[in-house]
């Protein structure tokens, strides 16, 4: 029975990996880091919902809270529309390596399970979009964390386009987004269904690496394949492109 930390829980693919947590019976624990109340987590006995404002910060008070956690899921983001390019960055790069550089103390393996997503690039030329470049940064430098945690497990993970249609379940979508999705989700499941993965398989595959515990070479093994990279280095590091996820998924 494993204790998980999750973020971005009022979001598309945290309301979702939070609903299959609560519905999971190997995990016994949730800590969820969230600014604001979690509408999902109410009435949840194994839920446990922490008002956090920074981000960038862990202290031992908080830290003391996760005791016994092993796993996170980083669903924590924005998107470029909503914020200025140093924002962005913030958010997408700098919050989520202070979170894996205090959270791999939590336990001797902590698997950190980062959302991020198609078409990043590590290697970003002149045309290459601010998401692909700063996710890709990040993708890069938690991988880097490996050698100064050894016991840090890092798994990237890049969806394409997230379908919550058929299971909306994040908080407060405004009637425009709701009416854009419901138009497009459809057409892309026409014209580019290996392009899009449900929330729900999603939430799946991306608790699926939060809970492993198999030594690298048994994760090659039973993992490995088309849209699943093995990174080099003694410590686990993967990533799993969205030709990856819906193979796990059996999509």
């Amino acid at each position: 029975m494993s204790h998980i930390i999750l973020t971005g829980c009022t979001g598309t693919a945290g309301a979702a990996v939070l609903a299959h947590c609560i519905n999971s019976s190997t995990i016994a624990k949730i800590s969820v880091l969230s600014r604001r109340p979690v509408k999902q987590a109410e009435g949840k006995d194994k839920v446990q919902v922490l008002i956090h404002k920074d981000f960038n910060s862990y202290p031992h008070s908080l830290l003391s809270k996760l005791e016994g956690a092993s796993s996170c899921v980083w669903a924590l983001g924005i998107s470029t529309s909503q914020v200025n390019a140093s924002e962005y960055r913030v958010i997408t790069y700098d919050y989520g390596l202070a979170a894996a550089e205090a959270f791999a103390s939590l336990s001797p393996a902590f698997n950190f399970v980062y959302i991020s997503g198609a078409k990043v690039s590590r290697t970003p030329g002149r045309f290459t979009p601010l998401f692909a470049r700063v996710k890709g940064e990040a993708e890069a430098s938690l991988l880097a964390l490996r050698s100064e945690h050894p016991g840090l497990r890092i798994w990237n993970v890049r969806p394409a386009f997230i379908d919550e249609t058929q299971s909306p379940l994040r908080e407060g979508p405004s009637v425009l987004t709701k009416w854009l999705a419901d138009r497009v989700a459809p057409a892309f499941r026409t014209l580019w269904p290996n392009g899009v993965t449900p929330t729900g398989p999603l939430a799946e595959v991306l608790v699926r690496c939060a809970e492993e515990t198999a030594a690298k070479e048994d994760v090659v093994a039973r993992l490995g394949g088309k849209g699943v990279a093995i990174e080099q280095g003694a410590t686990l590091g993967v990533v799993i492109e969205n030709e990856g996820i819906r193979r796990l998924a059996d999509l």
